[in-house]
């Protein structure tokens, strides 16, 4: 005979749960114990059963996902392929050192507002099958595209031209690898690079960067007060509000 609550082999019969008698068809419960029970315990078996169908819920919802997942995966190796293979791509990245990147119109205008733009509208990037771009170096815009395909990070490019990529984030408006750039530069900013950094993320709009930028010098005011770099700042006249930035956290105390 089989444990309470499973069937007994060979028959359709269960066994009661309280008292252990066999008991006819698949119920829970002789008729006896079942007139026994008391209201709470009806409500505790109805729990149960609540928390079971809960948990099946949750067991398939947690499995959809898996597949999403999944499925998600195999999508981004294939993008990641795409990307590093130029399979069937249709225009190409041209940095300022004249490395090329071949890349895909469709995957760029869909993360990238201002890649779409220059899809769409009668640009010379529209006929031309290179888009020549001076002003970002390779390792960053290859680090810029891995995010754009597989919204992967870069992480000796984070390390080695944050800012770089943080601007390259910036000009073609991709605001969540903005905010990893804008997390990987705060955390290298120090004295002695803290006033050309913040010169930098005005320029921008690096918000996170110029607030950890202003707290660093102000509390290395000592080391920082006699650089050319403040120097440049201000007799310069470069950037003025820079400067009104630090003069305000220093009189604040922070």
């Amino acid at each position: 005979m089989e444990v309470v609550g499973k069937e007994v082999a060979g028959n359709d019969m269960n066994i009661c749960f309280q008292c252990g008698l066999v008991c006819e068809n698949s119920v829970s419960y002789c008729h006896s114990c079942y007139e026994q029970r008391s209201e709470s315990d009806f409500r505790n078996e109805q729990r149960w059963r609540n928390a079971e169908s809960d948990l099946q819920v949750v067991e398939a919802n947690l499995q959809k996902e898996r597949s999403l997942t999944q499925r998600l995966e195999a999508t981004l190796a294939s993008y990641r392929e795409m990307l590093l293979q130029g399979i069937h791509a249709d225009v190409t990245i041209e940095t300022g050192d004249t490395d090329k990147t071949p890349a895909h119109r469709a995957i760029l205008a869909s993360r990238s507002p201002v890649f779409k733009a220059m899809f769409e509208h009668e640009l010379k990037e529209k006929t031309c099958a290179v888009i020549r771009v001076a002003d970002v170096p390779t390792p960053a815009m290859r680090a810029l595209l891995l995010y754009i395909y597989t919204g992967d990070h870069d992480t000796k490019a984070l390390q080695e031209h944050g800012m770089a990529l943080l601007a390259a984030a910036h000009k073609y408006d991709i605001p969540d690898l903005k905010r990893v750039c804008e997390t990987a530069v705060a955390s290298m900013v120090l004295p002695f690079n803290a006033l050309e950094t913040l010169h930098q993320a005005r320029l921008y709009d690096a918000n996170w960067v110029k607030k950890a930028c202003v707290e660093c010098i102000a509390r290395n005011v000592k080391q920082v007060a006699f650089t050319d770099e403040l120097r440049s700042l201000i007799y310069r006249n470069e950037d003025p509000e820079a400067v009104l930035e630090i003069i305000q956290s220093i009189a604040s105390g922070h």
